[in-house]
């Protein structure tokens, strides 16, 4: 539950805690500390000086309820993060833009003299606020905010950037005016990309910020521009990267966009993305930095810091500084239902070639206290499950196999809302084999009934061509078949030879199998062979192994993880993968083979039950048990009232064309489990495995 602050608190007195907190975790010397309170003191002294509150009207535009002022934590390497950075906003409440202006020059003077400068530099006046104001007959009345002002310290230096209000006029002469810096700036070969940019990224790419860092010496640095987008999909951000060459960041886009999916929609909301085109002081020399407005799509601020924190993992950045950052701003435990202290993550480049992931933050004016909240279709708070017994596990574990029984409808399940319709035969198909290993002891009459009446009707589902698809409207793959194949072989009823044929048709000669045969539409990478489909074909066939366990250990990527074709998540393949190289009844290879899968297993950071579930199924599969009861432990927590698990297996429909979706931005659109199907079912699997090695009742 949230607890307002104590009426007395100020938003400079907040801020100012905060700051010395953060300082305090960066390692800040005091000097330097005291040195960054007084430039706060100095920019904020009229718009912080004021009580906290829910909402400030018409003060600024940094923060969505007006409050003129954000953090923004950066991480570039595994350590806590070394500096402290925010932006504000000068002036008197109440005031216009036009009117604050001159006060927040001022100001911006005063704190270039904190830092060791004679004022605002003179180039800055003439060469950026003479060419990107406008005349005072001019001002756009909608301005709510004209001249910001970001900070930045570490170590023993200060530096700051100012922030010019672009949105006015056309695209067009926008764009022009940031050519205008560029070239009074002397940034010839910039201006010379910048046009070429243009011509190929300008379509819903609105320039609406410039910002220019004043260096230590007072000469100009890095100059940015911000564009922000329309409703977009993601092949608007891919122009970008593939115009300005940047190919090989991609697969870290990817990843970011992949830690804060957006499904059931190609189309991004309007503003999700803030492009940031930053030309750096040498001349020519251009980054890019991705910011996201996470909390456009994501519910609740616990959703965005799992999925920073994914990011930060993947990246190899050190996650754990966010928990560090989070702690000295107080603003943990996140709230689960409420988005109100992030509000965007970043990605960003430097020219050496590494990354850096920007979390930016409202600072927190509630004090956050741990306790009980209710998820959706819940009845109530429940207890942790801190100190869970056996009993309480295979509770969890009937709960959910009575909800999958009662979530059956004419005798199939269904799933996910494709162009092509639901899933059902794909995912009842599914749903049975995660039942066949359950012990009987966590089965009643409701199972049974549901398992049979699936089994009839999955039968009565094959088509003419002698297999199963996605659904009845759907060409037969080796996904549906393979599954439904080992469900039929499971309950010992007969398998259909021409299923077993299907299959061998998608099997290529190097011992992978496509998702579907030759000749099928629209072909392309859908007839080649992907690791999310071969072991589940392999294992249908019973046939094939050794040849396919090479390919899969060929296709293995550097971090010791199988990247997916169909699935946000690479623990699905390297599950599957798993189970045909080191599953029973399987010629299992040597240790050393599948060390870095267990190194990259252990340092893995499963977000939402899909994953964790997946993750303990892998962990069980290499007899990594240390922390098998932390991620039972999590699943556990996250089940709901009725017995299912919050939906959270993200299905990627994949473009044809794209033959590695982790190398691509516009890799295709993804779909969520809104029935809670497939992670309920996938939990169910992964704790019966877990049950069945330790015995338990």
């Amino acid at each position: 539950m949230l607890v307002p602050t104590a009426p007395t608190d100020r938003l400079d007195q907040l801020v100012g805690r905060q700051l010395w907190r953060l300082s305090a975790a960066a390692g800040l010397p005091q000097a330097t500390t005291e040195r960054l309170s007084a430039v706060l003191t100095v920019l904020t002294r009229e718009s912080l000086g004021r009580p906290a509150a829910e909402h400030y009207p018409g003060l600024s535009g940094i923060n969505a309820n007006g409050l003129p002022f954000q953090w923004s934590a950066s991480f570039g390497s595994g350590k806590p993060p070394a500096t402290v950075r925010f932006l504000c906003e000068s002036g008197t409440p109440g005031t216009t833009a036009r009117e604050r202006l001159p006060l927040s020059l001022d100001r911006l003077g005063q704190a270039c003299r904190l830092v060791g400068l004679p004022g605002v530099p003179q180039w800055y006046t003439d060469h950026v606020l003479a060419r990107v104001l406008p005349h005072p007959e001019d001002w756009p009345a909608h301005w709510r905010s004209a001249l910001w002002t970001g900070v930045g310290a570490s170590g023993r230096a200060i530096g700051l950037k100012p922030y010019v209000n672009l949105r006015r006029d056309s695209p067009l002469q926008r764009w022009r005016r940031v050519g205008w810096v560029l070239k009074d700036l002397g940034r010839d070969r910039a201006l010379e990309t910048l046009c070429h940019l243009s011509s190929r990224v300008s379509r819903h790419s609105w320039p609406v910020g410039l910002a220019v860092d004043i260096t230590p010496t007072g000469e100009p640095g890095r100059i940015k521009t911000y564009f922000r987008s329309g409703p977009v999909t993601a092949a608007w951000l891919q122009r970008w990267y593939a115009a300005l060459g940047a190919d090989a960041h991609v697969p870290a886009v990817r990843e970011l966009l992949d830690a804060f999916p957006h499904p059931d929609r190609a189309e991004y909301p309007d503003q999700a993305f803030v492009l940031t085109l930053e030309a750096h002081a040498t001349d020519g020399v251009f980054t890019l930095k991705t910011d996201l407005a996470v909390n456009r799509w994501t519910a609740g601020d616990a959703a965005v810091v799992h999925g920073a924190t994914r990011l930060l993992a993947r990246l190899g950045l050190g996650p754990a500084g966010l928990d560090t950052v989070l702690a000295a701003l107080g603003a943990t435990p996140p709230a689960q239902d409420r988005s109100d202290v992030l509000r965007f993550v970043g990605l960003g480049y430097e020219p050496d070639g590494s990354h850096h992931v920007n979390v930016y933050l409202e600072p927190p004016v509630t004090t956050t206290v741990a306790g009980p909240h209710r998820r959706r279709g819940s009845q109530g708070p429940r207890p942790t499950a801190t100190g869970a017994t056996p009993a309480d596990v295979a509770a969890a574990v009937r709960r959910a196999v009575r909800r999958l029984a009662g979530a059956q409808q004419d005798g199939h399940w269904s799933d996910y809302a494709l162009p092509v319709g639901t899933a059902d035969t794909w995912v009842t198909a599914y749903v049975l084999t995660q039942l066949r290993d359950l012990p009987a002891g966590l089965r009643d009459r409701s199972v049974h009934a549901a398992s049979d009446a699936a089994l009839t009707w999955l039968r009565s589902a094959r088509t003419p061509g002698g297999g199963w698809g996605y659904n009845s409207t759907c060409d037969n793959d080796a996904d549906s078949t393979g599954l439904a194949v080992q469900a039929l072989r499971s309950h010992g009823l007969l398998v259909p030879p021409d299923a077993l044929a299907l299959l061998r048709r998608c099997r290529h000669d190097g011992g992978g199998v496509a998702t579907y045969p030759p000749g099928s539409a629209p072909g392309a990478a859908w007839t080649a062979p992907a690791v999310d489909v071969t072991p589940t074909a392999v294992d249908a066939l019973g046939e094939g192994r050794h040849r396919a366990a090479a390919w899969l250990l060929e296709q293995r990527g550097e971090n010791g993880l199988w990247r997916s074709y169909w699935w946000l998540s690479p623990l699905y393949p390297t599950a599957s993968a798993l189970r045909l190289l080191a599953g029973p009844g399987h010629t299992r290879p040597r240790d050393r083979t599948l060390r870095p899968t267990r190194e990259a297993l252990r340092g893995y950071v499963g977000n939402g039950a899909f994953e964790i579930a997946l993750l303990l199924r892998c962990r069980i599969a290499l007899h990594l048990m240390d922390s098998a009861d932390a991620l039972l432990g999590l699943l556990l927590d996250q089940q709901n009232r009725d017995g299912s698990w919050p939906a959270s297996a993200h299905l990627r429909l994949t473009t044809a064309t794209v033959h590695e979706p982790w190398n691509a931005v516009d890799a295709g659109t993804v779909y969520l489990d809104r029935q809670q199907i497939l992670t309920t079912a996938t939990v169910v699997d992964a704790m019966a495995a877990l049950l069945r090695i330790r015995s338990l009742p």
